[in-house]
Formats: structure tokens, C-alpha cells, sequence
């Protein structure tokens, strides 16, 4: 009797209950469609929450999680499923057997649909996430070429050089030394994008323009930079040493390169929270060798040879230099420059606009005084005579007061700008501060486009000039009595007479 019992509660198991299940989506069809409307509705205003989440996330610049990106992915996809289950809905009151009895098969299909996507819903909108996105490591600008940029052999063997080292196990740190204004920052930003392309690390981080930070806190904010080019969270309560160890921690199980640009003097690198090793390696650029940081291998970066030279004086003139008639006079122009490329985009960009024979062989008769000087101090009257055809009155002030505030960071900062330009009248012609504002951003560009004594403007106005630039602007100020200004490294030894301070308008 007990196994006739079982046998038949299995034959109800497998037979009555599923015609059961079968026969419960026809009746329950209307209860079906609209638990399916009242889950979408949740569904959608779940995917707004979480879309108002990313876009936040996304505005300060983190990242979001991948499986926070299905979640969104996967919701659309049933969000688009249960719209045509429901768009469908009305095939089911159609008729069959010429409008005798309701198309059942329609109602039992969509109804089934219906209820199982339902449940899929209710479980994909439960489904919580604790964290929603995280800190992106930081996307160099230089992370493509600017339109300046040109590929010279000597640049490029080099590149290769280093880049063969830094695979090389026994090679942790490697030196670039060479003058101010050859290309050291060009070349640093080359091998970033070289070591970011061959994604030969993990991760690669370059710190420009060290020298900028001052003295007492140079390391700190070194690694402050570092951690935030890193993606990590910048505690301001933790100390350095605090700082290294979770430095050191993020990276000790990963090949990580670091480029730090233009340092001055030695930096303490194990203190910064950084070890070079083979699955460390750093490289330096300087102006000279710094022999406290014991690098595996050194470069030095020289200047341009003439053919280089050449090709990028050609560059930054234009097409002019091809006219048969003022060839001959530019490319001895190009010679005076001395293969320095600051000198050269200064000299060429300055020129651009002279269209005649007879202004290039003014500029040419200029330039004769350089055959008597060496390489650095051709760069210096190269740049000086770039400033002697800024036209108008307001450019020339307005360059020399750049210098002189720039400061050791070569920043100057638009509204301390602002303020000296108004102060002293350099600007002709305004009435307002924003018309003098304005003013003031118009001759920037300028002096960034048509003569490329500055280097660029960012969104806030800030503008920034090379160190070089930066000390010729200084010299002349010095030299025409506008300020007692002295080069970086420089000591004021003996206070000026007195007809000099009359006419000096700065003492920075």
C-alpha cells in the first residue's frame, strides 16, 4: 500500500503539478502583467539612483567599478525585455477560430514571460553595492605629442636607449643631465608615452618640473603627487613617513616606473616612499649630474645638430623659409641659434610674420654678435633679440614683468598679474578690471603664439614660461634699470646707486 502511495504522489509530482503551474499563467495572465509593470517601475527608479551615483562619481574624476557597469548594462537589457512582453500584451486579445474563443497559447506565453521576468527583477533590483567607484590614476597631458613636437634621430635613439634599460634587471635608476632648454622635458614625456604604450609596467607616473616645489617641502609634495598620479586618497592628517609606507604598500607587489623632471639636488627617494629596484625604476632629469642618487646609467641629452636644427627652425617659421630668396639668410639665422630648441621655437616663432628679404636680413645683421659668444650665452641674445621685436608698448612691459614674477615655479598666477599690469598702467585703453583682464589674457596669448616667448595658458589664466626665458626676462629688466632682479642662484652682493633705484620700478 505504501508503494502504491509513492508511486502515485510521484505521478502527481510530475504530471498534475506542472499542468497545474501551465494552467495558473492563464489564469493569473492580468496579475502576471501587472506584477511585471509595478517590478519595471522599481527597476527604473532604481537605474535612476544608480545613474545619478556614476554621474557624480564620474565628475570628480574617479572611476566606476565594472560590476556596478553590468548592473547598468544588465538592467537596460531587461528593461528593453520587458517592454516588448508588454508592447506584445495586446496579441493576446486577439481572437482565434474567426472570434469564437481568446488566442490562449498567446495569453499562456506572454503570462509564463511575464512571471519569470518578474522574479529576475525583484532579484537584479535588490542586488546592492557597497562601493561604487574608485580614485583613477591621473591621465597625463602628456600623454600625446604636442603639435610641436618633433621626432629628431638623436632624440629617438636615445628614447630607445633608455627604454632598452629599463629593461635591463640590473638597471634601477636612470640620469638625463643636459642644458636648460635642450629638451629634457620633451624627451622625459617621449619615454612616458614610449613606457605607457609597450605597457611595460604596470603603472607609469612622471612628475614634471620639480624644481618648482620649494625647498623645505619639495619631497612631500613629490609624494603627495605621486599618490594622487597613483589614484590613492591624500590623507592631509598623515605625516611623510605615514605617506611612504602606504606608498610603498600600493606599489611593492607591482612594476611601477616613475619620471621626476628637473630636480635640483639629490632627493631622498626611500624617504618619498618609493625603493629602486627592478620592479621600481626611476628616472631623473637635471641640468647637471647629480651624483648623490647613484643612477645605473646616465644620458646626456646634447643640443640639436644642424640638420635637427634646421627642421625645426623650418617648423616654426612656416612656409616662408622655402621662398629660394630668404632660404639662404634663415638657415644662417638657424645656425645663431645654436641647436638650443628654446632658442630656435623662440627665434623662428618671432619671425614668422617678417614676409620680406629685407627683414630677414635686418634679423640676419642682428645676429652677427653671436659668432663671438658660446652656445648658452647665443641662446640668451637669441631670446633677447626675440624680445626686441615684440611690437606696441604694452608688450615688451608686459614680458619683462612676467619674468620677474614668475618666480622659481615659472607660474604666473593671472590675478597677481592682473594687479602689477593695472598698478603700473601697462595696459592702454580699458576701464574696468575685466576689460583689463581681458586685455591681459589677448597680449599673453600673443606672446605665446606669435612670438613663443611663453609657454601656454590653462582655463584659469595662469600662465607658465621657461626657466630660460624666464632669466633673460630678469637680465634685460636688470640691464634697463626696470627692476634689481638677479637669476635664480644669484646673490645680490652690492646694493645699486642711487640713480638706479630712481629708475627701477621692482625689486622682486
Amino acid at each position: 500500500m505504501e508503494i502504491l502511495t509513492g508511486i502515485i504522489s510521484k505521478i502527481i509530482d510530475y504530471t498534475v503539478v506542472p499542468v497545474g503551474r501551465q494552467v495558473g499563467y492563464l489564469i493569473h495572465y492580468k496579475n502576471n502583467f501587472e506584477n511585471l509593470r509595478s517590478h519595471l517601475k522599481n527597476l527604473d527608479a532604481a537605474k535612476d539612483r544608480m545613474n545619478c551615483t556614476v554621474n557624480e562619481v564620474e565628475r570628480n574624476g574617479k572611476r566606476v567599478h565594472n560590476d556596478v557597469q553590468n548592473w547598468r548594462t544588465e538592467a537596460d537589457e531587461i528593461t528593453r525585455e520587458a517592454e516588448n512582453i508588454l508592447g506584445d500584451e495586446c496579441q493576446a486579445k486577439t481572437k482565434c477560430f474567426r472570434g469564437v474563443c481568446p488566442n490562449l497559447a498567446s495569453y499562456h506565453q506572454l503570462s509564463r514571460k511575464s512571471a519569470k521576468l518578474a522574479e529576475k527583477i525583484e532579484l537584479h533590483e535588490k542586488r546592492e553595492f557597497p562601493i561604487v567607484s574608485y580614485n583613477a590614476p591621473l591621465e597625463e597631458i602628456c600623454a600625446t605629442p604636442s603639435q610641436n613636437y618633433m621626432a629628431f634621430e638623436s632624440r629617438i635613439s636615445m628614447v630607445k636607449e633608455i627604454m632598452e634599460e629599463l629593461k635591463n634587471p640590473n638597471t634601477n635608476m636612470i640620469g638625463v643631465y643636459g642644458l636648460s632648454g635642450v629638451g629634457k622635458t620633451t624627451l622625459a614625456q617621449e619615454v612616458y608615452r614610449q613606457a605607457t604604450k609597450d605597457n611595460l609596467f604596470d603603472e607609469v607616473v612622471i612628475v614634471l618640473d620639480v624644481k618648482k616645489y620649494p625647498d623645505l617641502e619639495k619631497e612631500e609634495r613629490i609624494q603627495k603627487k605621486i599618490v594622487e598620479k597613483l589614484g590613492m586618497d591624500v590623507d592631509e592628517n598623515h605625516d611623510i613617513e605615514a605617506r611612504a609606507k602606504h606608498l610603498w604598500n600600493r606599489i611593492k607587489d607591482k612594476n611601477i616606473f616613475v619620471i621626476l623632471d628637473d630636480i635640483w639636488e639629490a632627493i631622498d627617494l626611500e624617504a618619498l616612499g618609493l625603493r629602486p629596484m627592478a620592479t621600481c625604476k626611476i628616472l631623473l632629469t637635471s641640468r647637471e649630474r647629480v651624483s648623490e642618487m647613484n643612477k645605473e646609467k646616465e644620458f646626456r641629452l646634447e643640443v640639436l645638430d644642424m640638420e635637427e636644427n634646421w627642421r625645426l627652425f623650418e617648423k616654426m617659421a612656416g612656409d616662408i623659409v622655402k621662398d629660394d630668396r630668404i632660404h639662404e639668410v634663415a638657415t644662417e639665422i638657424a645656425k645663431k641659434c645654436g641647436g638650443l630648441p628654446v632658442s630656435v621655437v623662440a627665434v623662428a616663432g618671432s619671425l614668422r610674420s617678417a614676409t620680406t628679404l629685407e627683414e630677414w636680413r635686418d634679423a640676419l645683421r642682428d645676429f652677427k654678435s653671436f659668432d663671438e659668444h658660446g652656445r648658452t650665452k647665443s641662446a640668451y641674445l637669441a631670446l633677447e633679440w626675440s624680445y626686441n621685436r615684440l611690437d606696441g608698448d604694452e608688450l615688451k612691459p608686459l614680458f619683462l614683468l612676467c619674468g620677474i614674477i614668475a618666480g622659481r615655479t615659472c607660474t604666473i598666477f593671472l590675478s597677481d598679474l592682473l594687479k602689477y599690469v593695472m598698478g603700473l598702467s601697462l595696459v592702454k585703453h580699458v576701464g574696468t578690471v575685466e576689460e583689463a583682464r581681458d586685455k591681459l589674457i589677448s597680449l599673453a596669448k600673443k606672446l605665446i603664439k606669435d612670438y613663443c616667448l611663453l609657454l601656454d595658458i590653462d582655463d584659469d589664466g595662469d600662465i607658465r614660461m621657461h626657466e630660460l626665458v624666464r632669466d633673460v626676462a630678469m637680465e634685460i629688466a636688470s640691464k634697463d634699470n626696470h627692476a634689481i632682479a638677479k637669476a635664480y642662484g644669484d646673490e645680490l652682493k652690492e646694493w645699486p646707486d642711487r640713480d638706479s633705484l630712481k629708475k627701477c620700478t621692482a625689486i622682486p
